[in-house]
């Protein structure tokens, strides 16, 4: 109740508030505190579990872990096949996002990163070929298993977490595999999914010729797995109720266009077009196009340049808190969050080639049902 609308009641609201003050105050306090921990990262709420049992108990219930996962952040760092084959990790800021073994040695074996989301991974054995998702921040995993059909090199891996029915609960979460028909014509793909709901495999029908998908491109949007396609459309998969459809990308002037790539703002589907610049300040300018429903609006428009590093940038997929991801094909990757302007800069130690795939990841708590 606002102060000018206590009217001639003036002390009878404070006679009321001396009466319950020492619980209202404290119900304040430890709602202060959770919000305050809801804004740190991962590695400092792990932590914080030592200050006392009333921490412990708050960073370690379902509900705040939930609640943590879920809030907007910017991508921790970057998860890619360094040049000796082992997985590789790189952080925006090592006192903040560092991972305790960022090789990911605590798995049976050695990996390949598929797939990301809200802090679990999904990898692939190389020797074993079977699914394994974890959170690298805990070093909790599990292994899936295999899947009913041949997933071979070529097939393309989404995560995606599901809401649980009551935040006192663990999350489910689906791995969406789309693989290739071996006994059908090219740019076929069977779809396969794993859900921890009914712990199996569930193979959907092969999909419609929409084009080869593109390694490295699947997002999930409104628990939709997504992915670019060699015919410049983007194939959507909804794993619940079977539903797949074609979406068109936005009808740009495509000259000068070097690279696209999809993402996830504000939880709608996404596209950076990155084109050589036309004005002396800038080499390289980078689009980006957000959807509503069935059509596209600019989202924000942005100049990079000039400078060696700036010449030709690709976009990377976006699954932070509105930060577009650069990558410059040598040894940096440019985060520019696009509310404040501001550019962050990564090195990386990756082969020096624009056929890297890069994960995203945001370091959270969020526990991997076993």
């Amino acid at each position: 109740m606002q102060d000018d609308d206590h009217g001639g009641r003036g002390e009878e609201v404070e006679e009321e508030t001396a009466e319950w003050g020492r619980d209202y105050e404290g119900i304040t306090r430890q709602k202060v505190v959770h919000r305050i921990l809801l804004l740190l990262p991962a590695k400092s709420l792990l932590r914080f579990r030592c200050v006392s049992r009333q921490w412990n108990g708050i960073i370690s219930s379902n509900s705040f872990v939930h609640a943590h996962a879920a809030a907007p952040r910017l991508v921790s760092g970057l998860l890619y096949q360094s040049s000796q084959g082992t997985v590789a990790y790189a952080a925006f800021c090592h006192a903040t996002a560092s991972l305790p073994d960022p090789s990911l040695s605590f798995l049976p074996e050695p990996v390949v990163v598929k797939a990301s989301a809200r802090g679990l991974l999904c990898c692939r054995g190389r020797f074993s070929l079977i699914y394994y998702v974890c959170n690298p921040a805990t070093a909790v995993w599990v292994s899936l298993p295999q899947p009913r059909n041949l997933h071979n090199c070529d097939t393309e891996v989404v995560l995606m977490i599901d809401e649980p029915p009551r935040s006192n609960r663990v999350s489910e979460f689906r791995v969406v595999c789309a693989f290739p028909q071996v006994v059908r014509l090219d740019h076929f793909c069977g779809l396969e999914t794993f859900s921890t709901d009914e712990w199996r495999w569930v193979t959907s029908p092969w999909t419609p010729r929409l084009g080869r998908l593109l390694p490295g491109s699947g997002v999930v949007v409104g628990g939709r797995a997504c992915w670019r396609t060699t015919t410049n459309t983007v194939l959507m998969y909804d794993p619940k109720d079977e539903e797949r459809l074609g979406f068109e990308r936005p009808e740009r002037d495509l000259d000068g266009v070097t690279w696209w790539e999809i993402g996830v703002i504000e939880g709608q589907l996404s596209v950076a077009y990155a084109k050589v610049a036309s004005t002396p300040e800038s080499s390289t300018m980078v689009e980006v196009m957000v959807t509503d429903s069935d059509s596209w609006y600019l989202r924000g428009a942005f100049g990079f340049g000039p400078g060696s590093r700036e010449n030709n940038l690709k976009p990377l997929r976006m699954e932070g808190d509105e930060e577009l991801l650069l990558w410059d094909g040598q040894r940096h990757i440019l985060g520019r969050d696009m509310a404040g302007r501001a550019t962050r800069l990564l090195v990386v130690d990756a082969p020096a080639t624009f056929s890297v795939e890069f994960v995203p990841y945001t370091a959270t708590l969020l526990h991997v049902k076993r």
